[in-house]
């Protein structure tokens, strides 16, 4: 069977794992643009922080999550990870998954920023082959966005930038370590990982894409030769995509790439994200970025 190139160009169906927590929205739980504007932000702070920004291209305020460890020196900096939530998911995905988040904040140093992605179903920029017209992971079947496919590039496109603008906000309020500068994410989180991942290589010094392997897609590995990557996926999750994540690895092993493994025996698609987290932060406390 042939692959599904992982590029904009490619309008194929794939069979995708993804996740519906909720239904689909943009910007995030119940706020209105006005209402996040009134909620007050102190630059600079440390600890847990609800924050926003105002997107441009939008014409809205977009939140964004975001964890500061305590021991936090301005003058010394830190290394920042960017985790990107599941279909339906929003800034909260992670903290409400993994409880312990701000102890392995505390724990390795990281500053952790969770991004909206612009809408709970945005897909970070990822061609519309993804995912197609696969089904859920719960076996439901596909939502249909409502949109045409001019419009649903535009909108993945904005995904996919807040991605980037709040990147960048973070780079300015905090003084980030360009050299330890970490991207993750579950499902199509995950998948958004491996897209954004390729397509700023240079920008990450690791990725870590949870559950976001399938068989048959092209991940343009190549672009990701000098990025260390490590593939995770639930031992319950489909038997095909776990076969695919344990087949990724060993291509990049062959292409002498830096990657590790981790298969949480009897996790479902949702279950291994809490057990694989800290994993993930213990893989990429190990990297720098390579010059």
């Amino acid at each position: 069977m042939n692959k599904t190139s992982f590029v904009p160009a490619l309008m194929l169906l794939v069979t995708v794992p993804w996740a519906m927590a909720q239904a689909p929205a943009v910007g995030g739980g119940s706020a209105s643009s006005q209402d996040l504007a009134q909620q007050a932000q102190t630059p600079g702070a440390k600890g847990d922080q609800q924050r926003h920004y105002f997107f441009e291209a939008a014409g809205k305020e977009m939140p964004y999550r975001i964890y500061v460890p305590r021991s936090y020196d301005p003058k010394v900096g830190a290394p920042l990870i960017v985790a990107l939530h599941g279909y339906g998911g929003n800034q909260n995905y992670f903290f409400d998954s993994v409880k312990e988040l701000p102890a392995l904040c505390e724990q390795y140093g990281f500053i952790f920023a969770a991004p909206m992605g612009f809408a709970t179903d945005g897909w970070y920029g990822a061609p519309l082959s993804i995912p197609g017209a696969a089904p859920r992971s719960g076996g439901g079947s596909t939502p249909t966005p409502g949109r045409s496919p001019d419009e649903e590039t535009r909108y993945r496109a904005r995904s996919e930038q807040d991605v980037r603008n709040v990147l960048e906000i973070v780079n300015r309020e905090y003084k980030i370590d360009s050299d330890r500068t970490y991207l993750m994410g579950h499902s199509m989180g995950g998948f958004g990982t491996w897209w954004l991942g390729q397509k700023y290589a240079d920008t990450w010094a690791a990725i870590a894409p949870m559950s976001g392997v399938l068989p048959n897609v092209d991940y343009q590995l190549p672009k990701l030769k000098a990025v260390p990557v490590m593939v995770s996926i639930g031992g319950a999750e489909n038997p095909a995509w776990v076969e695919a994540s344990r087949k990724q690895v060993d291509t990049m092993k062959a292409m002498g790439m830096t990657t590790d493994y981790f298969e949480p025996e009897g996790a479902t698609h949702g279950g291994m994200i809490a057990p694989t987290t800290p994993q993930v932060f213990a893989f990429l406390a190990k990297q720098k970025r390579a010059r």
